[in-house]
């Protein structure tokens, strides 16, 4: 596939807001030592959502491609995003959390090769690192609800109308790709193979999702990213979805509120579900036995618990009331 003069292969974005500078050291330095890159086919962009940007010239010297920088005004991650998405120009993009970094010093020249030939697919993926606590773990298998370790094609993004939800303060990016996969052929879903993964997504002690005073603010964002995306199935016609989004939303909400273990007041969000129920209680009844079994053992699964079916629906019944 033929590029036009001057326009990168891959538009790289590295979103930063109120990181102190050396947070990202690491990332930067690793993408400073990449390895047999063809630098013309990748531009590096840092979106400076609010923050301050490097000082000028601080680049210049030392690195072997230009590395832009963007600053726009705070908005939050996903309006950051949605402005990538905007003013990119490549075929293909990537972000890059700040505080993330390749582990390979030839991720990049692995990412641009494959994407070279990658004229039938729409997105690209490949292993990555979670380094937890210190220790890193690898993740071999593709995540449909995380956006590390994944390239886009910028065209089919943009002609399916995919964004960032601006208003999520939380899992913006499971979001995202929770439309994405409805739209997406899987056809048109590949794999950039190599020795071991290439990226590194850094959990620290300050990153937001390891933070435990915001358990409760993190757990009700799930609840509002579900009903961003279930009322994106029933707006894109993907009626099947919609409806079991019902039951996952549910029981979602139910661990939530019998199970996680939150001590701060829930009778706002409790009021909140309880409104939900009543007002989507007939999408559960267009759900055979299986699929909202099949949504069940998945809430089971990701959080670790043990939801029965019976406790489940005499928990529905007390919504009625």
């Amino acid at each position: 596939m033929s590029e036009k003069k001057g326009r990168p292969l891959l538009d790289l974005y590295i979103t930063h807001w109120t990181e102190p500078w050396e947070i990202g050291d690491t990332g930067l330095e690793m993408i400073r030592r990449q390895r047999c890159v063809d630098w013309s086919q990748v531009r590096i962009t840092i979106v400076h959502d609010g923050s301050e940007p490097y000082v000028q010239g601080y680049f210049d010297d030392h690195y072997p491609c230009e590395i832009r920088q963007a600053c726009i005004p705070h908005g939050g991650i996903a309006r950051a995003r949605n402005w990538c998405i905007d003013h990119s120009e490549a075929e293909w993009i990537k972000w890059n959390d700040f505080d993330d970094t390749f582990c390979s010093l030839y991720a990049l020249r692995s990412i641009l090769d494959s994407l070279k030939a990658a004229q039938e697919y729409d997105l690209l993926w490949f292993d990555v690192y979670a380094e937890v606590d210190g220790m890193r773990y690898a993740k071999t298998e593709r995540d449909p609800v995380v956006l590390h370790g994944k390239v886009f094609r910028r065209s089919f993004i943009q002609e399916k109308g995919l964004r960032f939800k601006e208003d999520l303060t939380w899992c913006e990016d499971s979001a995202f790709l929770a439309v994405l996969e409805m739209e997406i052929d899987v056809q048109r879903i590949g794999k950039i193979v190599t020795d071991a993964p290439i990226y590194a997504w850094i959990c620290r002690d300050g990153s937001l999702c390891n933070r435990p005073e915001i358990k409760f603010a993190n757990l009700k964002s799930f609840f509002e990213r579900h009903c961003y995306v279930q009322e994106e199935f029933k707006r894109r016609g993907k009626i099947n979805e919609y409806h079991a989004m019902t039951a996952r939303v549910l029981a979602d909400s139910y661990f939530t509120l019998k199970l996680a273990g939150v001590t701060e007041d829930m009778s706002e969000h409790e009021q909140a579900v309880r409104k939900y129920y009543q007002e989507h209680r007939k999408e559960l009844l267009r759900l055979t036995n299986g699929l909202f079994m099949q949504v069940l053992d998945a809430v089971n699964r990701e959080n670790q618990c043990n939801i029965t079916k019976e406790a489940f629906t005499e928990w529905l019944r007390s919504l009625r009331d």
